[in-house]
């Protein structure tokens, strides 16, 4: 199970990498607190969904509706951001509160959010950072690791390199035993292990392999990924495939809460705000929730609007 600390490194790597390369918005990169209330009302129309609920609840006390928190941000101090700002001054170096990191993950549209024990956050590295520790690895040498012991293994192979141990061998290999090793006067032979202990060494690394191996088939085997089937997604294992489909990795929230809703006679009122829309060329679609467009991933669905039910569900009952 993924821990808070696992989700907020990850969103802040994605912060600092966007940082880097130059993609954080201008209220983001100048960032105050009258900046991020800026910002959040902004993005909020396109990228509110219900999901966000939790985040902006634990933030301006719970509402019915994304309208709602839209009014919230609105007649909320700049005050209210302050201590996300200074978090971000300081280089994300001190600590902050959980809401805060769900905050930055909302404004940064970060992804999987908001978080969830068990979900799978990437850990997105910058090439700074990739690059100490390629620099760090190259300078410390584990002992420990495999490719040391099969260093260490095969070296232990010279112990009967002396003269003296090689003839007792030609004569009876039975007596050579631990004390003509003791005596031997190569000094390498005096610390050695004899080299039917090297392929004990050898073949447990060898089954240590092949159950490393096999565990992470395994694991992948079971990893799960899912498809749009034109009315909701479906789970699907990593190396099924269905034709005219896009396999993304599995989102259990989409999963089980994004869904078309193909009776719009079926959306209140109460609806607005909660259920989200698409319209692409002229037609528009319902949906359940929000988020990317699962039809066209370079579209986000947005909150339904009064105007848009007025015209698009009302109207089309009459």
């Amino acid at each position: 199970m993924k821990r808070f600390e696992d989700y907020k490194q990850a969103v802040i790597l994605a912060y600092q990498k966007k940082k880097n390369e130059g993609k954080l918005p201008r209220n983001l990169l100048l960032s105050t607190p009258a900046n991020l209330k800026k910002e959040c009302m902004q993005v909020f129309p396109d990228r509110y969904s219900d999901r966000d609920m939790e985040t902006f609840s634990s933030l301006f006390e719970p509402a019915n509706n994304a309208g709602e928190y839209l009014q919230k941000i609105r007649k909320a101090s700049a005050d209210k951001f302050k201590p996300l700002d200074l978090f971000l001054k300081k280089d994300t170096k001190s600590g902050t509160s959980d809401k805060n990191i769900e905050l930055l993950a909302w404004l940064i549209d970060f992804e999987p959010r908001p978080y969830r024990p068990g979900d799978i956050y990437d850990l997105v590295r910058s090439d700074m950072e990739s690059s100490v520790t390629q620099i760090d690895q190259a300078k410390v040498k584990d002992p420990a690791s495999e490719e040391n012991i099969i260093e260490n293994a095969v070296d232990d192979n010279e112990i009967f390199d002396s003269s003296k141990d090689t003839e007792a061998l030609k004569h009876d290999p039975k007596e050579v035993s631990v004390t003509t090793l003791l005596s031997s006067n190569d000094t390498k032979a005096d610390y050695q292990i004899p080299p039917k202990f090297n392929k004990t060494i050898l073949a447990f690394i060898a089954a240590f392999v092949i159950l490393m191996g096999s565990y992470l088939f395994f694991d992948r085997t079971k990893q799960e990924y899912m498809y749009w089937d034109g009315s909701q997604y479906k789970a699907i294992a990593y190396d099924q495939k269905v034709d005219g489909s896009v396999i993304v990795p599995l989102d259990t929230f989409r999963l089980l809460h994004l869904k078309k809703i193909k009776n719009t006679a079926a959306i209140t009122r109460n609806a607005i705000g909660k259920v989200h829309y698409s319209k692409i060329n002229g037609k528009v679609e319902f949906y359940t929730t929000g988020g990317e467009n699962p039809e066209d991933s370079n579209r986000r669905l947005l909150p339904m609007t009064e105007y848009m039910f007025e015209k698009y569900v009302l109207h089309k009952e009459q």
